[in-house]
């Protein structure tokens, strides 16, 4: 699905002097977008300076049309959104390219990365006493991952992850498959956001993983 453009200004096409562009310019992009699935994906802004006010530019992301005949404001700017691009795991960089039209020299190119929003704990199965590791990336929105652990729709439990690593806020962390001493039979909810206080609904990102503790049949329990 394409993302319009909106253009802020309307200018009468009168008022419009062609003249010669300096050298355009994009605007820094963030660090890093998420990408959740191939629909749910984070807008990326794009604002760029010193095209040709009246004339026309494209929008590329990693070579692929985005956005076609954006008309290029009075001062020289065009201003927008598009999709950062799927990332179905792991993160890369990508690059964004506004160019115009008749004009390709007129150029303006700003790079940044995308990564998965993922959560997964290897192994997979584990007693819940033993500690497995938490591997996920996409948590930028704060100094600290934690999870936190829910059963029957109450909060039983928060731990701390640590920091995320780098600019798309990957983790990796050793910790308790469940942190909680005899913990009830039956499915957990594990929810990893950047909050230390649990909500069902974070104001920032979050994944949710289920896990099921069952009765194993040997001496010793778990």
């Amino acid at each position: 699905m394409r993302v319009q453009f909106g253009i802020l200004a309307a200018v009468a096409a009168a008022l419009l002097v062609p003249q010669a562009a300096e050298a355009a310019s994009l605007a820094p992009l963030g660090a890093c977008y998420r990408s959740l699935d191939s629909e749910k994906r984070e807008t990326v802004p794009v604002w760029g300076m010193d095209f040709t006010p009246g004339e026309h530019v494209d929008v590329y992301v990693d070579g692929e049309l985005a956005q076609e005949d954006v008309t290029v404001l009075a001062d020289g700017t065009v201003r927008g959104e598009v999709r950062a691009p799927y990332q179905p795991s792991g993160e890369r960089g990508f690059t964004i390219v506004v160019a115009e039209d008749g004009q390709p020299s007129n150029t303006a190119t700003a790079t940044s990365r995308v990564t998965a929003l993922a959560l997964r704990l290897k192994p997979q199965r584990a007693a819940p006493s033993r500690r497995v590791r938490f591997i996920g990336s996409g948590f930028t929105d704060g100094p600290v991952v934690y999870a936190h652990y829910v059963r029957k729709g109450k909060h039983r439990k928060t731990v701390e992850l640590g920091a995320p690593q780098g600019p798309c806020g990957r983790i990796s962390a050793k910790r308790r498959q469940i942190p909680v001493k005899r913990p009830a039979l039956g499915r957990w909810t594990l929810q990893v956001d950047n909050q230390p206080t649990y909500s069902a609904e974070p104001a920032g990102v979050f994944v949710r993983l289920a896990i099921t503790v069952r009765r194993v049949a040997r001496i010793g329990g778990y």
